[in-house]
């Protein structure tokens, strides 16, 4: 297969910098004293997202929804992007499928992010239950924009991340989890195997749109 399968850990890091920062919401009370501003509600949330980037042919049949919905040309425009780019090839990071799908341990990535002080996780009681949640602030901010100035490919991240949250929005990690779980080649894939690329399913459906739109 394609792609690399194991990852690095500051890339992975780096890449969940961007869901956390992206997809964060002003925090009510803000943590002044250690620098955090924001907040980024659920675990599950992170990991969801984390899979769209890491498999942009599932990010492009979202994009297809959405499109579907809407009639937005750019959301076409960026399907078209992600497949003349060759992303669901070139970018792909396999993840495998554990009990409840897609699952890799975000605990490097986020120890990486916090012996830096860009990232403090918490656990807050919502109901009865735990939920995992991540506090950022201007310095996670201004890192990331650091670094996309002095290494422009990474603006990749931001792009990608961006789409995806175009379509998901505030949802919940579960709201996100259940439509990947509506994909066979997601759900029927066995515990323990990696998740199937579904490139060729999203680029038929691409192509015909784009054909019906022209």
């Amino acid at each position: 297969m394609p792609g690399d399968k194991s990852g690095y850990h500051f890339r992975d890091a780096l890449r969940l910098l961007f869901i956390l920062t992206q997809g964060s919401a002003s925090m009510v009370a803000p943590d002044t004293a250690r620098g955090f501003d924001h907040v980024f509600e659920g675990e599950k949330r992170a990991m969801a997202l984390d899979f769209l980037i890491r498999y942009p042919d599932y990010l492009a049949n979202d994009l297809l929804e959405l499109y579907e919905l809407e009639g937005d040309p750019q959301l076409l425009d960026a399907v078209g992007t992600i497949f003349r780019d060759g992303e669901p090839d070139l970018r792909v990071i396999y993840m495998v499928r554990w009990s409840f799908g897609a699952f890799e341990p975000l605990e490097t990535a986020v120890a990486i992010l916090e012996a830096r002080g860009l990232v403090r996780a918490v656990k807050v009681n919502i109901g009865g239950q735990d939920r995992h949640d991540f506090l950022v602030g201007p310095g996670a901010r201004e890192f990331l924009e650091r670094a996309v100035r002095e290494q422009p490919q990474l603006a990749w991240y931001e792009k990608q991340v961006a789409l995806a949250l175009r379509v998901w929005g505030k949802s919940s990690g579960s709201a996100v989890k259940g439509a990947q779980y509506e994909h066979p080649e997601y759900r029927n894939t066995p515990r323990g195997s990696v998740i199937p690329s579904i490139k060729d399913r999203v680029l038929e459906r691409f192509e015909r749109l784009e054909g019906a739109a022209r």
